[in-house]
């Protein structure tokens, strides 16, 4: 159709996967899953592999990549925070490594919790292809605790949405200084010719924190900021 290969990159949260892959399998000619099952941070999860078997046999996914994180350690045997931002830019890697090994012209990475308005993403794509475009952005809605409960006023920043790639395409850390929006540093790639699209033509709907296990989303997280950084959940 588009030539659009969608790479999503997880290792828990797996709950809301079936749903955000709903919202873009109509549109995409190749899924891949690049999983891990156990955490930049050493945490295990064993029910992901057998449910992401289950959507691959349902044809929600095209291919799976199992990762084994590289774990940095400190001389007391602590994983360092870098660990989270090294392992996801790698796992994005090869997620667009499979799109070129399989031919597509256009990518996109995400995560679990991430959907889509499936129109709003045909019609932005269509854009994309006829404008010509090398990248494209938009923004997004929060979705905290329960998938009715949406941050106001909005956060400010944005997700990429549709990249063109040749055999030279890498995902690089490029700084906010030289990228024209400020998105998550992992998946960014040089920019060229870019469509920027307004929150009327298409909105990611960023379900973040709706987890079965938020304690998981915290202390697993690449966004962790130092290896300092103490964080406490407490549920409810």
């Amino acid at each position: 159709m588009f030539s659009l290969s969608i790479s999503y990159n997880i290792f828990d949260g797996e709950e809301l996967l079936e749903t955000s892959i709903n919202s873009v399998r109509k549109i995409a000619d190749h899924i891949s899953v690049v999983y891990q099952t156990t955490s930049n941070f050493g945490v295990k999860n064993e029910k992901i592999e057998p449910y992401l078997k289950e959507l691959q046999a349902k044809g929600l996914i095209d291919k799976l990549f199992l990762y084994e994180p590289d774990l940095i350690k400190s001389e007391s045997g602590e994983v360092n925070w870098k660990s989270g931002t090294i392992n996801e830019l790698e796992k994005r890697q090869i997620g667009l490594k499979i799109a070129k090994a399989n031919g597509y012209k256009i990518f996109m990475n995400m995560d679990a919790d991430e959907v889509y308005d499936t129109k709003q993403l045909f019609d932005a794509l269509s854009n994309f292809v006829i404008g010509d475009y090398d990248s494209s952005f938009c923004q997004m809605k929060s979705f905290y605790k329960l998938p009715t409960m949406e941050l106001v006023p909005p956060e400010t920043y944005y997700v990429p949405l549709f990249y063109r790639i040749n055999k030279n395409s890498k995902l690089e850390r490029i700084e906010n200084k030289d990228y024209p929006v400020i998105c998550d540093p992992t998946r960014r790639m040089k920019a060229g010719y870019v469509r920027i699209f307004n929150r009327e033509e298409i909105e990611m709907y960023h379900y973040s924190y709706v987890r079965k296990d938020i304690e998981s989303k915290v202390l697993n997280s690449s966004a962790q900021s130092n290896e300092k950084s103490k964080l406490q959940v407490r549920k409810h």
